[in-house]
């Protein structure tokens, strides 16, 4: 299944389903960094998935986000 931007993301910041999916803008790449941590993952799935130990909201609150 592919995210789109006009489908609902379950985990937008205003709540589940509350927002829609965000486009990532960045070039493909052969890893992705993490903005927060730097963290390096192979895929942008993997990232995405992957709880973050210096996440905003707290240690593994959050996910990883792409740094572009």
């Amino acid at each position: 299944m592919t995210a789109t931007p006009s489908s609902t993301c379950l985990r937008h910041p205003d709540g589940a389903f509350k927002g829609k999916h965000a486009l990532y803008e960045g070039g493909e790449k052969s890893q992705y960094t993490c903005k927060k941590c730097g963290s390096k993952f192979a895929t942008l799935s993997n990232l995405n998935s992957s709880n973050c130990l210096r996440h905003l909201d707290g240690a593994n609150n959050g996910k990883h986000e792409p740094a572009l």
